[in-house]
This record gives structure tokens, sequence and C-alpha cells, in this order.
């Protein structure tokens, strides 16, 4: 996983602002074999997506483009198995 301290903590805060129930990080930056410019994909479950969704673009302290994929609504099959096969979760609502 290559992501950022100040990044990853920047999501955390807002996914818990936003209700969100998990945040799982996929593609190239969960797998290890990413670029310095390339962006962060997020899967998310639950909550508010898409005020989390602009808060990451707006908020987070990163010049990087974020793509984040709203796990409760219909995905690709092959993007949903991408997820589930690579994807390392970095929050969880207790």
């Amino acid at each position: 996983m290559d992501l950022a301290q100040p990044i990853l903590e920047g999501i955390i805060v807002l996914a818990k602002q936003y209700d969100i129930q998990k945040v799982i990080l996929f593609g190239s930056r969960a797998r290890g074999d990413n670029w310095e410019r390339s962006d962060i994909d997020l899967a998310v479950y639950g909550g508010d997506v898409t005020r989390f969704s602009l808060d990451v673009d707006e908020v987070i302290p990163t010049l990087l483009m974020f793509d984040v994929v709203d796990l409760d609504e219909p995905v690709q099959p092959e993007l949903r198995a991408a997820i589930q096969r690579e994807g390392v979760v970095i929050y969880e609502k207790v």
C-alpha cells in the first residue's frame, strides 16, 4: 500500500464525518505498482458517498486525483472482483 499518512488520516476523518461504513483502497496504490502521480482509487460502502467523494478532492492535502466508487450502487462485475481481490481496507466503522 502506497498512501502518505496525511492523506490516509484525511480520508478517515471524512469517512467518519459522512458516516461511511467502509473505505477500501484499490488499484495501483493498493498493489504498490503506482507511479508518483497515480490517482487514488477508493471503494466505499454506506453513508453520504456523494459528499465524501466531493470533499476528498477538496479537503485532502494532495494534488493527486481521487476516483471514488460507491459499492452500494451497481458496479461492473470485473471492477467489483478487482476490488475484492486487491483491495486494502483502510477504514471500517465499528
